[in-house]
């Protein structure tokens, strides 16, 4: 024990109560006053790339040149039959999903004009619709008819002009979405009487309400948003009145605009689909059809979640309406459509519900599973709370600590404080403070035992807390050094989630330092009830040499040899001990080779990791099915082309954008794989360069209606005037998977054929073009290099950091290498094993592991690894202080092996938990198969079980394994060969003073 340790230990055990009582406060505080987790967490992967990659810049280009229209993610409503054409129960399902989502985006357009006309939309994220997004007479019939009637402005009645006229690109944003609102209310009446044509004498017999089974609320809101405006009072009475027919409650059921729960839709932008006459082709297939939401949040965005939910109620209900005025000899039939909601937000929002769904399961599992464990080691129920306690404290303060440095980070700009939390994070912090918490009180409470056989209680708390606080600090403090260097990670959730979890680590040592031992003072030796100190001492003695039993007169209680050779440990530990050290270079070799095979597998699969972020989900979550609809109808990449920006130097004429968009579009029809490129000249991709049309054939009429609809306008022209003469945007339609290696590699091969036609354009004009390239395919590329080249950098970070304290602690530099490279064994043959164990469970669907597994497992493998070497290291060195190194490592290993072995059970318990939301739910419903069951049903993250199962084989094998074999038996040898040397040099002086004869 050093002076420091005895002298912190003395400070502790003397303030007892007054630690409690602070730390009992600080826990109030923190659950009372600090913010919550959830409500400074982010999500996302692309969003936290750096700034320099080539989809990041192409992302803020599209977001400064289409200002306010930009749509970041989609939701899309897919419905597909297996084999049988679309029938009459199809269209009606797929028109009732429509005209309520029609309506839907008129609600929102209408309170979004209110929203800024009231000034309660920030200037900077005002939403701009496209000035061209008036209906056309070849879309929405019904719209024009009402558009030549009057246009709706923010306070008088204006005579309508032609689409896209000046005054049309003068509107105000509020002005502009009052027009989407009208033509969105008009699509959803225009489907309604579609929809009740085709019902015919399927009307049910129930009560009319404002949407069933007419869209009595459509021609309501028409006619108030006519009225609020001053518009035509005959047509304001005819639409009113239509709704009154519809529903007589119309006007007491319906609500004022402002007071509608619509704050989940609010990023919606617009709601194309098979209805639309221009467009509506390339939405539809022989047994297929889709809608896609445009939204203005992120794939990741929490408040998709709400979205999704709210989406679903909303086809959900059609479902159930369907079954109430199908007759049911037509009920089958129907009940093989299926509707799935898919698209990137939904697969955002499912990814975020799995990830909460994770953290609750893992959280109850960790506690459970720690409860149970410390109830069979200790069967003492004040030994079990007082861990318990202590970490529940450690959790809620740190969590306090870490979401109060966020926001203060997020409004403060201090350019040293940089913190950021994620939803995920959260699970890495609950986990390894649960886990690591209990391993370090399981420590000091294992030595407390050995104390208080021979000493007072308070001496005894003091002696403990100061011999095991050396190896306390050692032990976290290689965990803490190993996880802040991903501080070094350009990728942003890498960058931030390590340093969060070492400010938690620090703050969970420091309580098991402070808080615990003073409860265990304070208590008294009662903590050991129903036990008590004497039957502890009543354990046999295993004599670990053959006439001395290195038990008697322990290293820390001189003088109480009999009480303190009681305390040496279990007969196994004793036998284990002797049995690993009699021969150890055999069981060190034999130990390696061991792990040899599986760890090759793991150096050879390393980087066999997918990025594909619908395969995070388990296969029955609807957004992955959804996706699967839509690749075997329309093709993933339908949904997911690579968007090429080209942008000039300078402004250019209107025929320089021409030509040169014409050039780029054929040289990517002559690259192999590219199916379609959508354009201004062409927004569907159906007219390649060779295909030849009339100048007034029925090709060339719909390519021009294509040209000037408000969809291809709103995509590919920018809306900020610096931009719109210098920005060529296209979309390449591939044949690849975008999330695969083969698309990534088609990616780079269109980006160094456009590059060159524009360096040739640059040689011929002198004008200077830029190249970017976003989508899904282009961040996932940029999210694949800058992962691998984090996981290079930061392994070598986490090694020399690793090493470094290791020398500092154990000051033998050998010994210290060969730690790190057990570690490192123990981490490719984890991940091996764990490689194997997926793709033999999933088959041929199995990807690859998640790519954030081998980083995350090396980190936390490596730093708590270390943990248990270092305390087995170190108290070898304790003992050899006065016993032979055989001795000493023999007894290290018996003292410590049963308390190690429960903190690596604890370690892995905590960790397995993390797979609770995989297996959980199916056993539940399979041993209570109920609708409770089916409730507490959630889906799961595939890569949170993943790195859940790794984290727990890796612990184990470091606790079954390394420390108990690889370690003992490489100290036991590095002791004998530097034993060789001495014996040798000892004998030198001897022979040199014989006499020579």
């Amino acid at each position: 024990m050093t002076k420091p340790s005895s002298r912190f230990a003395h400070v502790v055990i003397s303030h007892a109560k007054l630690i409690v009582i602070v730390w009992v406060l600080l826990a109030v505080f923190a659950k009372t006053m600090a913010p919550s987790w959830k409500s400074v967490a982010l999500d996302g992967d692309f969003d936290y790339l750096p700034s320099t990659r080539i989809s990041v810049a192409g992302g803020r280009l599209l977001d400064q040149a289409f200002k306010g229209t930009r749509s970041r993610s989609q939701m899309v409503v897919a419905l597909a039959r297996d084999s049988e054409q679309w029938t009459v129960q199809d269209r009606l399902l797929g028109l009732d999903i429509l005209r309520r989502l029609y309506h839907r985006l008129g609600e929102v357009c209408w309170l979004r004009s209110e929203e800024i006309v009231c000034g309660e939309v920030d200037q900077s994220k005002i939403l701009i619709p496209h000035p061209d997004a008036q209906a056309d007479a070849t879309d929405k019939p019904n719209a024009d008819e009402r558009g030549s009637e009057y246009t709706i402005s923010t306070n008088t009645v204006e005579s309508a002009g032609p689409v896209g006229n000046a005054a049309s690109l003068e509107q105000s944003p509020a002005q502009r979405w009052l027009g989407v609102a009208v033509e969105a209310f008009d699509q959803a009446i225009e489907i309604d009487a579609e929809f009740y044509k085709l019902l015919g004498d399927r009307v049910p017999p129930n009560a009319p309400t404002a949407y069933e089974p007419r869209m009595a609320i459509a021609y309501w809101d028409r006619g108030q948003l006519a009225m609020a405006r001053c518009a035509d009072p005959k047509l304001i009475e005819q639409d009113l009145e239509s709704a009154r027919v519809l529903d007589p409650n119309i006007a007491s059921t319906a609500l004022p605009i402002m007071e509608r729960d619509l704050e989940a839709w609010t990023v919606l932008l617009d709601v194309y689909s098979w209805k639309e006459s221009v467009i509506g082709g390339q939405l539809r297939k022989t047994r297929s059809r889709i809608a896609v939401l445009t939204l203005a949040s992120e794939l990741a965005a929490t408040g998709n979640i709400a979205l999704l939910e709210q989406l679903q109620e909303i086809v959900d209900r059609c479902v159930e309406y369907q079954s109430e005025y199908l007759p049911p000899e037509e009920r089958g039939q129907a009940r093989d459509l299926k509707v799935k909601i898919t698209g990137s937000a939904a697969i955002g929002g499912e990814t975020l519900l799995a990830a909460r769904s994770a953290i609750t399961y893992t959280e109850w599992f960790t506690v459970g599973m720690i409860l149970i464990i410390l109830a069979v080691v200790y069967r003492a129920p004040l030994l079990v709370a007082v861990p318990l306690v202590s970490i529940a404290v450690a959790v809620m303060v740190a969590t306090a600590v870490v979401t109060m440095l966020t926001s203060l980070s997020d409004s403060a700009d201090w350019f040293w404080l940089d913190l950021k939390v994620y939803t995920t994070s959260r699970i890495f912090v609950v986990v390894i403070l649960f886990g690591a918490g209990t391993d370090y009180c399981l420590f000091l409470i294992a030595r407390l035992r050995e104390e208080a056989a021979v000493h007072p209680w308070p001496v005894a708390c003091e002696r403990a807390l100061g011999n095991v606080s050396g190896a306390l600090l050692g032990s976290a403090l290689t965990t803490i050094v190993g996880l802040g260097m991903l501080w070094f990670a350009d990728f942003g959730k890498f960058h931030h989630t390590g340093p969060i979890i070492a400010i938690c680590l620090c703050v969970g040592l420091l309580v098991c330092m402070t808080m615990t031992p003073a409860c265990l003072r304070l208590l008294g030796p009662k903590v050991f009830w129903p036990a008590s100190l004497e039957e502890q001492a009543d354990r046999p003695v295993v004599a670990l040499l053959s006439n001395r039993d290195i038990n008697s007169g322990d290293s820390t209680t001189s003088g109480h040899s009999t009480k303190s050779g009681l305390m040496s440990g279990s007969r196994m530990w004793n036998a284990t001990a002797i049995a690993l050290t009699r021969y150890p270079a055999w069981t060190l070799a034999a130990g390696w080779l061991l792990l040899i095979l599986p760890a090759a597998g793991g150096l050879y699969h390393e980087q066999d990791v997918t990025y594909d972020l619908s395969g995070q989900l388990h296969q029955t979550a609807g957004s992955r099915q959804g996706m699967q609809l839509l690749d075997r109808n329309f093709g993933v990449g339908e949904l997911a082309p690579i968007s090429i920006l080209a942008l000039a130097e300078t402004d250019q004429s209107e025929d320089s954008l021409v030509t040169t968009s014409d050039r780029l579009i054929k040289r990517l029809y002559s690259l192999d794989g590219v199916r379609r490129v959508r354009s201004l000249s062409d927004p569907l991709g159906d007219f390649p360069p060779e295909r030849e049309m009339g100048l007034l054939s029925k090709e060339a009429w719909r390519r021009r209606t294509l040209q000037n609809h408000r969809l291809a306008r709103l995509h590919f022209v920018a809306n900020e005037p610096t931009y719109t003469h210098r920005l060529i945007r296209l979309d390449a339609i591939v044949q690849e998977d975008p999330f695969s290696q083969t698309a990534a590699a088609k990616l780079k091969y269109i980006s160094d054929e456009i590059g060159t036609v524009l360096a040739q354009i640059e040689a011929e004009t002198g004008t200077r073009w830029k190249l970017y390239t976003t989508g899904t395919t282009a961040s996932i590329v940029d999210l694949r290099e800058v992962t691998l080249r984090d996981t290079r950098r930061i392994k070598v970070a986490v090694i020399l950091a690793v090493l470094a304290v290791l020398i500092v602690v154990i000051r033998r530099l050998a010994l210290s290498l060969y730690l790190i490279a057990t570690v490192l064994l123990s981490y490719y043959a984890t991940l091996g094993l764990t490689y194997w164990f997926f793709r033999a469970i999933d088959g041929p669907d199995f990807l690859g592991l998640d790519w954030k597994l081998p980083l995350f497992l090396f980190v936390i493998l490596v730093a708590i690894g270390q943990d248990y070497n270092v305390y087995l290291v170190t108290r070898i060195m304790e003992e050899r202080k006065r016993l032979g190194s055989l001795a000493a490592v023999r007894r290290a290993v018996a003292r410590t092996g049963g308390i190690v072995t429960a903190c690596g059970f604890v370690m892995a318990a905590t960790f397995f938990s993390m797979t609770a939301s995989a297996w959980w739910p199916p056993l539940s419903q399979l041993v209570w198969p109920s609708n409770v069951a089916e409730a507490t049903q959630q889906t799961t993250l595939r890569g949170i079980t993943e790195l859940g199962f790794a984290l727990a084989l890796g612990v184990m094998i470091d606790t079954l394994y390394v420390r108990t074999v690889l370690v003992p038996s490489f100290v036991v040898l590095q002791d004998r060969f530097r034993k060789r040397p001495s014996t040798h040099h000892a004998n030198q002086p001897k022979q040199s003073n014989q006499p020579n004869h």
